[in-house]
């Protein structure tokens, strides 16, 4: 009986070898589609699962909601906060902060730079990495401890057999020897912490970063682990009142009686962290959890097209066969029989798709990993099941309605009549429903793909406020320890060939480092708001090509403009952006001129005195909103200051090396790092285009399944109207009339999906974009375009045979069948 099945069903495969390699391509594309996203969304998901105690591993986040600013949350806290949880919550097992600082590495006459997270000796209690060599109790114990991962292992001593070695670390100038405690694995991709270097907190790192004294500085991340859910629950509900008892009144960062209103801790599952990167800490993007659900329906949309095109196909065709279930009811098949073998061979033909599918996959995914910086792989038992499911239900779903179509056929009926049954009206309308649906997919799933290409080409040549073309930021003039030089060094850098501006600052395009002041407008009433503060250099305005919208810049005429000819007076002189002459109430740039404002100061109180008003430069991710924003100038040096040098006439090779040379005279002992403008804030758009390419394959992919479906369906349906066509002409039907009927036979429903496609792919583009603070606008060009091609699509898929059919005699015609 099997053997005999099979046969049946190769036979047919044969007979019909068109319409099988129609069904069995599309639907092993759409398979394809589907099992490749899927990875995608499995290895998004998986991010820290694998580590142990994952699920009780938590991290704290800030929200700070400060007057005339946004609300924004930080995946940092200050380091402040974590004794006083441990002493307050005994549901907190363990805790652990992280001080990620880029340190200069020594071995011998190597020379290298590496960022080294300083941390609490009880580290490895809350987050349990996985070790090669040491233990976990004793790896961070003495405060000369060094934890590396196998990487670094190889690079410095060329294996990872490092144990009782040691490394050189210099920071702020002060060089000291640390000794290799343990070796790390090098940690998977699907991780969210980017660590390489770990070494216990020191009074020293303490002492100099201010956010182990500070309430108001968010330094770095902090971790919790906790017994269960339920403690973690606990702890999360009781979190304002803490802040509430522990930071009022602190005198560090002037929160106010009420510090609850302004600062807000949260609680965030380590497993949920990689959709929750809401800030740049830990070296992380954005990972939006909307884009990866996404992914998943771009997967499922594929499938279900191309499962759609085998439900058309084996219902369009399903009354070929009348005659053989005839015969097969004659000679005493059952009609259960009929069904399982009609459902059977339904089956068959989707597990033929599934192999090829998973093949397509196998090729695809290394190319995926390329595009998307994934590191995918198949994950056979796991792909093989999700397989055996989905021939199961696309094969019983493809094949019941032909099946039972066909098992209720009266043999009699059949064998009588001269044409062969095509399903009625009912088959008919169900064929026009499920292209209806397969365009509306593919289409409201196209529209979405060139917002989604737009947005990502918009974002990487938008307008930031300042001139990023030819322009190098020097990372490596950073460290305190190079402060007393930093004149020194950007005068040779000025010196070099091909540079036309050299200046510094403590912030830059995609820069973690940004502080905030409480300031003080005149007759500001209620809560004093704040402003974000940069320090600059001597041409700041001019090497990052900012635009002067009211009065003037910083200048050597005007001695009062610089700190450093006035480190005590309480008077200064500030340039403004935009963002903070409109919250200062000055619509007009140039009515902010003259006026004066209050600052809270570390040092104490300062009045500073507008003297200009700049564009808003944008530095962070086009998410989020300009912050309010001013400057004050420092000739002599900067705390933290990043070189930025402008260059012309000359390849960015070519000076990057011009300068290295001069950094390597002035600076032999630290290793040069610099990077352009477009290089630092690619990160904000490059993953957009990852994903607007990864969309427009699957877009691509989408219009062809559901037009390989059309033209089988046309090919199919002409045949049968062959007939009817001949009695047409013979009644003075035109060619034309003909062509315009067959062709409009299948574009209306095309049409029709449009219907559908455009008020979906509309709202889910409005929440899309909702997300960018930079952002197009939602034009109806897009709809159109898509709309166009897809009529276009359908129109040439079925142009071919209905003009064939069109064209045919009359007499021949007639004589069909």
């Amino acid at each position: 009986m099997l053997a005999h099945a099979l046969l049946s069903f190769t036979r047919n495969l044969a007979r019909h070898r068109f319409y099988a390699a129609i069904n069995v391509l599309g639907l092993a594309v759409g398979i394809a589609v589907f099992l490749v996203l899927m990875l995608v969304v499995r290895y998004e998901n998986s991010f820290d699962r694998w580590l142990p105690h994952a699920n009780d591993v938590y991290r704290l986040d800030t929200t700070w909601t400060l007057p005339g600013e946004a609300t924004v949350e930080f995946p940092d806290t200050s380091y402040v906060a974590l004794p006083l949880l441990l002493a307050d919550f005994p549901e907190i097992l363990a805790g652990a902060r992280l001080s990620g600082t880029r340190e200069t590495i020594s071995i011998g006459r190597t020379v290298d730079s590496q960022i080294v997270q300083y941390t609490d000796p009880s580290f490895f209690n809350v987050i349990a990495l996985p070790l090669v060599a040491g233990s976990r109790r004793d790896a961070l114990a003495a405060p000369g401890d060094l934890v590396i991962n196998q990487s670094l292992a190889r690079k410095y001593f060329g294996t990872t057999r490092v144990i009782g070695r040691t490394l050189d670390m210099t920071r702020d100038g002060h060089r000291a020897s640390y000794i290799i405690s343990a070796v790390m694995k090098d940690l998977p991709t699907n991780t969210t912490l980017e660590i390489s270097m770990l070494t216990p907190l020191t009074p020293a790192v303490e002492k100099d970063v201010r956010a182990f004294r500070a309430w108001g500085d968010d330094a770095g991340p902090t971790y919790l682990r906790f017994k269960n859910r339920a403690d973690a629950r606990r702890v999360a509900a009781a979190l304002r009142a803490f802040v509430a008892r522990r930071a009022a009144g602190s005198g560090q960062d002037q929160l106010g009686v009420h510090p609850e209103d302004q600062l807000k801790l949260s609680l965030v599952k380590l497993t949920d962290a990689h959709f929750h990167l809401v800030g740049l800490g830990m070296g992380g993007l954005i990972v939006d959890p909307r884009v990866v659900f996404s992914l998943g329906a771009v997967g499922v949309l594929a499938l279900l097209i191309a499962a759609i095109n085998t439900v058309n196909l084996a219902t369009a065709r399903a009354g070929l066969r009348a005659r053989e279930v005839a015969l097969r009811k004659v000679m005493g098949a059952s009609r259960r029989a009929l069904l399982v073998q009609f459902l059977g061979e339904s089956t068959a033909l989707v597990a033929l798709s599934a192999v090829i599918g998973l093949a397509g996959a196998e090729l695809a995914v290394p190319m995926l990993n390329t595009l998307g910086g994934w590191s995918l792989r198949i994950d056979y038992p796991v792909v093989l099941s999700w397989l055996a499911l989905l021939v199961l239900v696309v094969g019983i779903g493809a094949g019941l309605y032909p099946a039972l179509l066909l098992a209720n056929y009266r043999p009699a009926a059949v064998l009588a009549s001269v044409r062969l049954p095509s399903g009625g009206r009912l088959g008919q309308r169900l064929r026009t429903l499920l292209v209806l649906i397969q365009f509306a997919c593919a289409t409201g799933f196209a529209i979405c793909t060139l917002v989604i290409n737009v947005q990502a080409n918009f974002l990487r040549r938008a307008d930031r406020g300042f001139d990023r073309q030819g322009l190098i930021l020097v990372l490596s003039t950073a460290p305190e320890d190079l402060e007393p030089r930093q004149r020194v060094i950007l005068d040779a850098f000025r010196g070099v060939p091909g540079v036309t501006a050299v200046t510094e600052s403590d912030r830059m395009p995609d820069s973690t480092n940004s502080s905030n002041q409480t300031i003080f407008p005149p007759g500001w009433t209620g809560q004093a708001p704040s402003m974000q503060d940069e320090q600059v250099g001597p041409d700041y305005f001019r090497t990052y090509g900012v635009q002067l919208l009211a009065g003037r810049v910083f200048d050597a005429a005007h001695g009062d403009d610089d700190q450093a000819n006035r480190p005590t007076s309480t008077r200064l002189s500030t340039v403004l952006n935009r963002k903070a002459a409109l919250m200062l109430g000055c619509a007009n740039p140039g009515n902010a001129i003259g006026h004066s404002f209050g600052m809270q100061s570390p040092t104490g109180r300062k009045t500073l005195t507008i003297i200009g008003v700049v564009r808003d430069v944008r530095f962070m991710s086009p998410h989020d909103p300009i912050a309010p924003e001013f400057y004050l100038y420092n000739s002599q040096r900067v705390e933290g200051g990043i070189a930025a040098v402008r260059f012309q006439g000359v390849s960015r090779q070519e000076i990057l090396g011009r300068l290295q040379a001069v950094w390597r005279k002035m600076v032999p002992g630290q290793p040069f790092r610099a990077e352009t403008a477009n290089q630092r804030l690619s990160r904000f758009y490059r993953p957009d285009q990852q994903r607007a390419r990864l969309f427009s394959m699957g877009s691509i992919l989408a219009l062809a399944i559901a037009a390989g479906g059309l033209y089988g369906l046309a090919a199919f349906g002409t045949a049968r109207r062959m007939q009817e066509i001949g009695i047409r002409k013979v009644l003075g039907a035109s060619a034309t009339d003909m062509l315009l009927l067959l062709v409009g036979q299948f574009v209306r429903p095309v049409l029709f999906a449009n219907l559908i496609a455009w008020p979906v792919a509309w709202a889910a583009m409005r929440i899309w974009l909702s997300g960018f603070n930079q952002r197009i606008g939602l034009s109806p060009g897009y709809f159109v375009v898509v709309t166009v091609i897809a009529v276009a699509i359908s129109i040439l898929t079925v142009l071919g045979q209905a003009w064939r059919v069109a064209r045919a005699e009359p007499a021949r015609a007639l004589r069909y069948e």
